[in-house]
């Protein structure tokens, strides 16, 4: 149980038919957990870095309702399937994803210590079950056997242009499974320059989805790469280099 009264009374005003656009339709007790989560966030907040989001309709829109627009790639088979988040920092969309498909192993992984700490204690004070947190670097991570090529989605939110994103997660991303990226109205233009990268760690871009379809002045894009064959394994390249020298 919350250290927080989760009968506390949050107004959801537009929240509730937008997020029912993309096919979720809340339960009373994932709106708490949602509540539980701002509460939480807006708290440790105070002493960490965390979000320059402390108002609760802005969390609302552009926390849940962003993360939740991933339900759009999501397919209904996927309640078993094995994610991966990068630079989770607050754990989004990580424990967004979480909430509104319980069923799916989420795995959220961050560089800063404290971060990990805080993504720990909503994991806890929520009850989730298959949600872990790994306190490393991508670059590092993307070669241990345990984590390389082990999930079925890898998802990313403002950690990197494109070019560099795809060599931090498609090392992870098991053949046939897919990178999802979440852009900005960049999008354009950093798909023309990953042609390169795509080639060189074996994916494709498939689709991208214009979540404004569904919710009107969306601002971002979803990039969905697929993984058509195994990265080489001299990717990713050592800490820093993908950011300092992307494949271009």
């Amino acid at each position: 149980m919350s250290i927080f009264d989760i009968n506390k009374n949050y107004d959801f005003g537009d929240f509730l038919p937008s997020i029912s656009k993309l096919g979720i339709n809340p339960t009373q007790s994932q709106l708490n957990s949602i509540a539980v989560f701002f509460e939480l966030l807006v708290d440790e907040n105070k002493s960490i870095n965390l979000t320059s989001i402390v108002e609760w309709e802005a969390f609302l829109l552009r926390h849940i309702l962003d993360s939740a627009c991933l339900n759009l790639v999501f397919s209904e088979n996927d309640y078993k399937s094995n994610l991966l988040d990068i630079g989770s920092g607050a754990g989004i969309p990580g424990f967004p994803i979480k909430i509104f498909n319980p069923g799916l192993k989420v795995q959220m992984m961050d560089s800063t210590k404290k971060k990990i700490g805080f993504i720990d204690k909503v994991v806890s004070q929520l009850g989730l079950t298959d949600t872990y947190s790994h306190h490393a670097r991508a670059e590092e991570l993307g070669h241990d056997s345990e984590f390389r090529s082990q999930f079925d989605y890898v998802t990313s939110r403002a950690v990197a242009e494109l070019p560099t994103l795809l060599e931090l997660m498609l090392p992870f991303v098991k053949q046939g499974g897919y990178a999802i990226a979440m852009k900005g109205e960049s999008v354009n233009q950093e798909i023309q320059k990953s042609t390169k990268a795509l080639n060189e760690l074996g994916g494709r871009i498939i689709k991208i989805v214009d979540p404004s379809e569904f919710i009107e002045n969306y601002p971002g894009f979803l990039v969905v790469i697929e993984k058509i064959i195994e990265t080489p394994k001299r990717y990713p390249r050592r800490n820093g280099v993908p950011m300092k020298s992307p494949l271009i």
